[in-house]
C-alpha cells in the first residue's frame, strides 16, 4: 500500500509540480520564448527522469523574432536525487534529447552577449542529441542555417558554481548530419555539405561532398557586384580529415590536423574584367597563414583528381576566354604558422600535375621557406608537347591572336619571387607557327589592316625555337608583383613576362621596348 501511495503521489503530485516548476523558472527567465513541457516522468527505481512533448515558442510574434520548435523527449538517466535535493549539486549520467524540430527567423547579433554564470555544480557525462531538422534565417540579411537528421554527442559536460559558462565545459563531441546548408549574407552563395561523420575518439571527419554554388548565373553575379570580382563554382567529393580535434577548433581556433584527402575536386571561376578592380592589397599566400587566430599545423593535403576551368572575360573582348586544367593531381605539405620555425628551418611545398587544356601534361612544383621576411618562393614547372590551336579560347578572347598552326615541343620554366618581384627563365621549344591578329571589334582578321599587322608579327615572331642553325632562344622572366593580385596571377603573369623574349628573335628590341 505504502509503496502504491508513493507512486501514485508521484504521478499525481510530483511529476506535475516538477513540470510547472521548470516552466516557471525557464520561462520567467527567458523574455522573449515560451516554454511548454507536455508530461513528466520520474522513475525513482532506476534514478530516472523523462519530459516529453517540449515546446518552444517566441511570447510575441515579431517581425525580427519568430522562433516554432518542439523536442519529442528529454530523457535523464543515472540521476542523482539525493545532491540534487540536499546538495543542490546536478549529477547525471547520460541525457537523450530525441527529434529536435525547430523552425525560426531571428536576428543574428555581432553584439557580444554578457557571459553567464551558473548557478550551481554541474556533471553531465554525456548528452546525445538523436535527431536535429532545424532552419534558422537571419532577419537582419539573407542568411541562413538548416540541419537536415543532424546528431551531436557531447562528452563530459562540467561546470562548478559560479563558473562562467564558456566553450571549454565541453571536452569532446561527436556530430554528424545527412545534410548542413547555409546562405551568405549577402545571398550571392549556398553552401551545403552532404553526408557529415565526425568521430572524437578516431579524430576523424568524413565528407561526402561539399558544394559552393553561386545564387546568380555568371554575368548576373558580376553584374550584382560593383567592383570585378570572381564567381566561384565548386564541388568537392570524398574528403576525409584525420587527426583533426573538433574541440580544439571549437575552443581555441586550432587547426592541428594530420591529412586531407580530396577524392574529387572539381571548380569552376568567371571573372568579369571589364568591370573597374578595387584597388586593395593582398596579403601573400604565407601571411594569410600566419595571420590566422589560432595554431595551424597541418602536415598534408592531397587532392586525388580533379578540374580547374578559368573563364574571363577581357576588358575589350567581345567574349569570354578561357582555360582549363584536367586531372589534376596535387599535394600540399606543411602549412603551419608554428613560431619554431622563425629559427628552424621549413619549407611548405606544393607539388602538381595536370593537363592543361586536356592535352599537354604540366607538372608544377613550389616551396616556400617558413617566416622569411621577404616571402620568398620558388616555382618550376615543365609542359610537355600539345598543340598551339588548343590555347585559342584564350589567346583569342584576351591577346586578340589566332593562332592558325603552331606546335609546342616543351616549355620549361624556373623562377624565384618575393614581395616584390620575380626572376627567373623560361625556354619554350616549337615549331610551324603562324598567327593572326585580330580585330579587337570583329574578331576578324581578313581586313587590310589586321593582314598588314599579321604579316608583321610573323616576322616578328620566328616559326620555330631554335631556328635551323641557330641556338635556343631562352626567355627572361623578370616581373613586379601587383600587390593587389594573388597568387596564382603573379605566377602567371611571371611566366608570360618571359614569354616574350623567348618568341621573339632580336633580343635587343625587347630591352629597348
Amino acid at each position: 500500500t505504502l509503496l502504491l501511495l508513493m507512486v501514485l503521489s508521484v504521478k499525481v503530485f510530483i511529476e506535475p509540480w516538477i513540470a510547472k516548476k521548470i516552466q516557471v523558472a525557464i520561462n520567467e527567465s527567458s523574455k522573449d520564448y515560451r516554454i511548454e513541457v507536455g508530461m513528466v516522468h520520474v522513475l525513482m527505481m532506476s534514478s530516472s527522469i523523462e519530459f516529453d512533448c517540449i515546446t518552444i515558442r517566441t511570447k510575441q510574434e515579431r517581425g525580427d523574432l519568430n522562433v516554432n520548435g518542439q523536442i519529442s523527449s528529454i530523457k535523464l538517466y543515472g540521476v542523482n536525487f539525493i545532491k540534487v535535493l540536499l546538495r543542490k549539486e546536478i549529477e547525471i549520467r547520460e541525457v537523450l534529447i530525441s527529434k529536435v524540430q525547430m523552425t525560426g527567423k531571428i536576428p543574428f547579433s555581432m553584439k557580444e552577449k554578457p557571459p553567464m554564470v551558473f548557478p550551481l555544480n554541474l556533471r553531465i557525462d554525456c548528452i546525445l542529441f538523436d535527431k536535429i531538422d532545424l532552419t534558422i534565417e537571419n532577419t537582419s540579411n539573407a542568411q541562413a542555417y538548416s540541419v537536415k537528421e543532424g546528431t551531436l554527442k557531447l562528452y563530459g559536460l562540467q561546470v562548478e558554481k559560479q563558473d562562467t559558462l564558456s566553450r571549454n565545459i565541453v571536452k569532446k563531441f561527436d556530430f554528424g548530419a545527412k545534410e548542413f546548408l547555409s546562405v551568405s549574407s549577402d545571398s550571392m552563395y549556398t553552401f551545403k555539405v552532404v553526408g557529415i561523420d565526425y568521430s572524437a575518439n578516431s579524430s576523424l571527419l568524413a565528407v561526402n561532398s561539399i558544394l559552393i554554388h553561386p545564387n546568380y548565373l555568371d554575368y548576373h553575379f558580376t553584374a550584382r557586384r560593383h567592383f570585378s570580382t570572381d564567381c566561384v563554382d565548386g564541388h568537392f567529393k570524398d574528403i576525409f580529415v584525420r587527426g583533426f580535434s573538433a574541440a580544439d577548433y571549437y575552443k581555441f581556433n586550432h587547426l592541428k590536423i594530420s591529412d586531407i584527402e580530396i577524392g574529387r575536386m572539381d571548380l569552376n571561376v568567371f571573372r568579369d574584367n571589364r568591370k573597374k578592380s578595387r584597388h586593395i592589397n593582398k596579403p601573400t599566400f604565407q601571411e594569410m597563414i600566419y595571420n590566422y587566430p589560432g595554431t595551424i599545423c597541418l602536415d598534408s593535403i592531397h587532392i586525388l583528381k580533379g578540374k580547374i576551368t578559368y573563364t574571363e572575360h577581357a576588358k575589350m573582348a567581345n567574349r569570354p576566354g578561357s582555360i582549363h586544367f584536367d586531372q589534376i593531381h596535387a599535394s600540399i605539405f606543411k602549412i603551419t604558422n608554428d613560431t619554431i620555425y622563425k629559427t628552424k628551418h621549413g619549407l611548405m611545398e606544393l607539388k602538381a600535375e595536370a593537363l592543361l587544356m586536356g592535352k599537354g601534361k604540366l607538372n608544377v612544383s613550389l616551396k616556400a621557406k617558413l617566416f622569411d621576411h621577404s616571402n620568398t618562393f620558388s616555382l618550376k614547372g615543365n609542359l610537355s608537347a600539345m598543340n598551339a590551336r588548343e590555347l585559342e579560347s584564350m589567346l583569342r578572347n584576351h591577346a586578340f591572336v589566332n593562332v592558325q598552326t603552331g606546335q609546342v615541343d616543351v616549355l620549361k620554366f624556373n623562377f624565384t619571387a618575393n614581395n616584390k618581384k620575380s626572376t627567373g627563365k623560361i625556354t619554350l621549344l616549337y615549331h610551324g607557327l603562324h598567327i593572326a591578329v585580330l580585330n579587337k571589334k570583329t574578331d576578324k582578321s581578313t581586313a587590310l589592316k589586321e593582314r598588314i599587322i599579321s604579316l608583321i608579327a610573323n616576322i616578328k615572331v620566328p616559326e620555330s625555337n631554335p631556328l635551323p642553325n641557330e641556338e635556343v632562344r631562352v626567355g627572361i622572366i623578370d616581373y613586379v608583383r601587383n600587390p593587389e593580385k594573388f597568387l596564382f596571377n603573379y605566377c602567371f603573369k611571371s611566366i608570360l613576362s618571359g614569354f616574350k623574349s623567348s618568341l621573339v628573335k632580336n633580343q635587343k628590341e625587347i630591352k629597348k621596348e
